[in-house]
């Protein structure tokens, strides 16, 4: 009779096992059923436009986001649907520039919680992940010393230094090969830059002609965004996933232990640089104490990925804008050569700030090939009308520079590369332009940005005549929505000769 029962039991297993299985399949399908019913019929936002799957899902941005294609997805959304639609269950993207600053200047929204949660690195808020006003406010405030005039003025010795040795390495290269990919080299500039600035030390990449070991561990950051939005376990539990995701959090990490102990040894020997002797020992009054070592560590890696691949895509698009129109070219060199007779010179950012076309060929850069292209989502803390709707409390809404940097009805001839029309830009031009964002928390590094830029692209077209191989395409410079945009085919191939006058 034992035995008989036993065999039964043994029997009704496998059937068991596929009932408790079937009922698990059913209750994760019936549960995902009910949210999207919801997110259609039910969800506060349901009256709003959009991509079908969008509206039901957060899973339509998070495909796009993994091919790089957010954004045109979305500015194509805009063109289908109006100037405000519904890309996830409870976001709104707004085509309008006039609703820029009722977003990110007003008191009724801030950060989005699930995007910027997503941004820290390991556990520590730092400057671009704090969601609280009071928070965000002191921590900028303690950082904005960093990056105060008085420190980039202190510092732009060591720009024009770096400028020097990549254009001295350009011009030994031209000799040897008859194309440059000019892309890594930019990238290594952004990432000496901010390095040395950060950290007082200068990694040297320029001068040996090789990325630094903590460039890939930088650029393994930026995928981790979206596995922590769409799992955000994976803060604590990425470096233990396998495959690429987990070497990505793995990379992170390393950076991170690079970071802390870097910071440690500066306040153990008493090491100061033009970033860290104001912030070193600073007090972040929100805490009522200074940062520890992985605070510090944390901002200042965010300031090393904020300021380094951002750069030196705006440098490779400026170069690629500029190089394709010859009547650009002219008036752009006419100009350098005016104000600075000698080829070989690094000038000043403050000569640079003072050529007005200069500034031109940079401000068209950074509206048609935008730093930030992806939509930075702000909550509403309170029931709201923005651009004429009703925003209920806790929607997100956001605006994306791809999108409003190229409305035709602010911007004629939107797709083309013209720095004309920052000569005399008109108020609605002005107001749609907002390559940094807006507001309190506007990019941090943005003059420390545009003064590289502009030394860099001055130097570069008073030494060069350059132009394009005829090997790259279109498509390889499209833009690559990566949070930071960049070109989709990761290189620029150019052909160099040293300017004689």
């Amino acid at each position: 009779m034992g035995l008989s029962t036993s065999l039964d039991h043994s029997e009704k297993s496998p059937y068991m096992v596929f009932q408790w299985a079937l009922t698990v399949v059913l209750v994760f399908f019936g549960s995902n059923l009910l949210v999207v019913v919801y997110n259609l019929l039910l969800h506060p936002l349901k009256e709003f436009p959009g991509p079908p799957l969008a509206r039901c899902t957060s899973l339509w941005g998070f495909y796009w986001n993994l091919h790089g294609l957010r954004a045109h997805k979305i500015d194509n959304a805009h063109k289908r649907y109006g100037t405000i639609i519904r890309i996830a269950p409870n976001l709104l993207s707004f085509s309008d520039p006039e609703a820029v600053r009722e977003i990110y200047n007003s008191k009724n929204f801030v950060k989005a919680e699930g995007f910027y949660r997503a941004k820290r690195i390991f556990q520590e808020n730092h400057l671009l992940s704090f969601r609280d006003p009071a928070q965000h406010h002191q921590r900028r405030k303690l950082l904005s010393r960093g990056f105060s005039q008085a420190t980039l003025t202190e510092f732009e010795p060591q720009i024009a230094s770096k400028v020097s040795t990549l254009l001295d390495q350009w011009t030994k290269l031209s000799k040897q090969k008859d194309a440059i990919d000019v892309y890594p080299w930019a990238h290594m500039f952004g990432f000496d830059v901010i390095y040395h600035l950060m950290f007082g030390i200068d990694p040297e990449s320029l001068k040996r002609g090789k990325e630094s070991v903590i460039m890939p561990w930088l650029r393994s950051w930026r995928p981790t965004f979206n596995y922590k939005e769409l799992l955000p376990q994976l803060e604590k539990w990425g470096p233990s996933a396998p495959g690429i995701v987990g070497k990505n959090f793995r990379n992170v990490q390393k950076w991170k232990m690079y970071a802390v102990d870097i910071v440690r040894s500066f306040r153990q020997e008493g090491k100061t640089t033009p970033f860290l002797s104001r912030v070193l020992d600073g007090i972040d009054e929100s805490l009522g104490r200074p940062l520890t070592d992985s605070e510090l560590a944390e901002e200042c890696m965010g300031g090393m990925f904020g300021g380094s691949g951002t750069t030196a895509n705006t440098f490779v698009f400026a170069l690629w804008g500029t190089l394709r129109h010859p009547d650009v070219v002219r008036c752009l060199k006419n100009e350098l050569k005016d104000a600075f007779p000698d080829t070989n010179v690094i000038p000043s950012a403050v000569e640079c700030g003072k050529l007005p076309y200069l500034n031109a060929v940079l401000q068209e850069t950074l509206r048609l090939y935008p730093t930030i292209i992806a939509i930075l989502p702000r909550m509403a803390v309170q029931d709201t009308v923005l651009a004429g709707a009703h925003i209920p409390k806790g929607a997100n809404v956001g605006i994306q520079n791809l999108t409003i940097h190229r409305n035709e009805q602010i911007f004629s001839e939107p797709k083309d590369f013209c720095p004309e029309r920052w000569l005399q830009p008109n108020e609605a031009q002005r107001t749609a332009f907002v390559p940094f964002s807006v507001g309190p928390r506007k990019c941090i590094g943005s003059n420390l940005a545009e003064m590289e830029l502009r030394v860099l692209i001055a130097a570069f077209f008073r030494r060069f005549n350059a132009s394009i191989d005829p090997s790259m395409t279109e498509r390889e410079m499209e833009l690559y929505d990566g949070f930071s945009a960049s070109p989709i085919g990761g290189r620029l191939l150019l052909h160099l000769e040293k300017e004689n006058s």
